[in-house]
């Protein structure tokens, strides 16, 4: 926390604790691997790459983009 006001309150910092892992979308995570959106949903159906699921919506976080792209480069993804 941040105590830098003026009137010696706690200012609580731009990011919270435990808020260091972005979630990147469907779109932002076939954008980032250079694949499509299909190929995405099709291996996050049958669980063949990491992902998260919040609620019913997919996510990745920047391990998981690391996971897949080491799969790949070792030819276990097509």
């Amino acid at each position: 926390m941040n105590t830098g006001n003026p009137n010696g309150l706690a200012i609580p910092s731009a990011d919270p604790p435990g808020m260091g892992k972005m979630f990147l979308d469907v779109e932002a995570a076939a954008q980032r691997l250079d694949v499509t959106v299909g190929w995405i949903y099709e291996r996050t159906r049958r669980k063949l790459i990491p992902h998260r699921k919040l609620g019913k919506f997919v996510r990745f976080t920047e391990e998981d983009l690391q996971r897949i792209s080491e799969a790949a480069a070792r030819g276990e993804l097509r």
